[in-house]
């Protein structure tokens, strides 16, 4: 009897992704102006009380939005990350030899992060021909976005409210894990908005010094971050602007 019922679980709980799934896609071909609840269940053939139950799901995961004035539902936030990390092997693949050539010419470590949600995910790490390296994330590592040089770049250059709720989600998600302190972050993006670009010297890693810059689209959205890191001790302030001049020639992509 216990495994029938098993069988069943697994049944209804296989019924549930697919009507979530559908009902996702549903609210994709209504996007553009948005679609009631009465309207989606019609078109994917469900009762309007379970189309509510499986869009409450969605909505709190981040996969739908909702108007509570006009009653509309359209696509969520949370779909654009996805279609975003979805894009990384593009990225990746476009922006390759521009790591090489800035690893050959730096002789140090360069690495490319792309943000996933709250955290920024390295896709991409080049190693330079210096002796000492800073290896301090390996590929498909992810930290808090605003930690780390790559982690700032990806939010700093975002519109100002972009930038508040990206801070904001990250440090309540990440706070009770990560010992920083939000403020003095907040300072150092206000400085790198000011310079076009982020300097991590003995921020987050004693004796570490990055910089990294964010990777435009043809639209001026930031889709990636690049950054290269050395001893601090290699990296002194005039070091610091050529190496940061040298990364700005490659922030744009099309």
């Amino acid at each position: 009897m216990a495994q029938q019922a098993t069988s069943s679980q697994a049944v209804q709980g296989t019924k549930s992704v697919s009507r979530a799934i559908s009902l996702l896609r549903a609210v994709a071909r209504y996007d553009e102006n948005g679609a009631h609840l009465s309207a989606l269940a019609r078109n994917v053939g469900l009762h309007v009380v379970t189309a509510r139950r499986l869009l409450s799901v969605l909505l709190a995961e981040g996969l739908v939005s909702f108007d509570p004035q006009k009653k509309l539902y359209k696509m969520g936030i949370a779909l654009y990350h996805m279609g975003s990390a979805a894009k990384q092997f593009d990225i990746r693949e476009k922006l390759r030899s521009t790591l090489e050539k800035i690893a050959d010419e730096t002789e140090d470590t360069v690495f490319l992060f792309v943000r996933r949600g709250t955290d920024a995910v390295c896709i991409d790490r080049i190693e330079g021909r210096f002796p000492i390296r800073t290896l301090l994330v390996d590929v498909g590592m992810s930290r808090p976005l605003g930690i780390g040089a790559s982690g700032l770049a990806l939010i700093a250059f975002l519109p100002h409210d972009q930038f508040e709720e990206a801070f904001s989600a990250s440090v309540k998600h990440h706070r009770s894990s990560y010992n920083f302190d939000p403020q003095k972050i907040l300072a150092l993006a206000r400085k790198s908005q000011k310079k076009g670009y982020v300097v991590s010297e003995s921020f987050f890693w004693q004796g570490v010094t990055a910089v990294s810059v964010p990777v435009f689209d043809a639209q001026g959205g930031v889709i990636a971050a690049i950054s290269v890191s050395a001893i601090s001790s290699r990296m002194k302030h005039n070091r610091q602007r050529v190496v940061a001049e040298l990364l700005k020639k490659h922030q744009r992509i099309s």
